[in-house]
Parts: C-alpha cells; sequence; structure tokens
C-alpha cells in the first residue's frame, strides 16, 4: 500500500514549562487544514515541555509553505506568552549573531 501523504517533517519546540506547550498545541490546534486530508494532515503532540508537530504531506511545497505559517504562528503566541507572563527580553548570540527573545 502505498503512502498518500509521503512527505513528512516533525518540528519540535522546546518550552521553558509544559503549561507553555499547552498553550501553543490549544492555540494552533483549532486552526482549519486549508488543504483537504487527501493532501496534508497535521498532528500534535506534547512530551514533558516539548510540543511536537507532524507535518504530513502529498507535496514538499504544502509542507514548507504549511511549516512557514507554522512558525509565524508560534511566534506570535510566544510574545503573547512573554506579554502576559511579564517577562522581559534576554539577549542571546548564536554563531556570533545577537538576537533578543
Amino acid at each position: 500500500m502505498t503512502d498518500k501523504l509521503p512527505y513528512k517533517v516533525t518540528l519540535s519546540i522546546p518550552f521553558e514549562t509544559h503549561e507553555q506547550a499547552t498553550i501553543a498545541k490549544n492555540t494552533l490546534s483549532p486552526d482549519p487544514i486549508v488543504k483537504s486530508v487527501d493532501e496534508f494532515n497535521i498532528e500534535y503532540e506534547i512530551n514533558d515541555n516539548i510540543l511536537q508537530i507532524l507535518f504530513s504531506g502529498a507535496s514538499n511545497r504544502i509542507i514548507r509553505v504549511t511549516i512557514s505559517n507554522t512558525i509565524d504562528n508560534l511566534k506570535t503566541i510566544l510574545e503573547c506568552i512573554d506579554e502576559f507572563e511579564g517577562k522581559q527580553d534576554h539577549l542571546f548570540e548564536i554563531d556570533g549573531e545577537k538576537f533578543t527573545g
């Protein structure tokens, strides 16, 4: 039997707490999938404070676009969590590049 959705990608997003991971999952999961289930599927799972999102699609383009949209949504969710929890931004560095977050 051939898998109808042969392209798969899993994102594992760490959060500070299990509660934050749950907030992100509950915020992302109600959004309707634009493509039909024959073309795309998304599954969410939480392990401790890690949100895992499994993307399955009929093409790599569908997955790429959906991951991009999901990351944009996650950015907004993280900004809201930070705002409501009253956390201040911290400066961090990756490969010589400085970021705040």
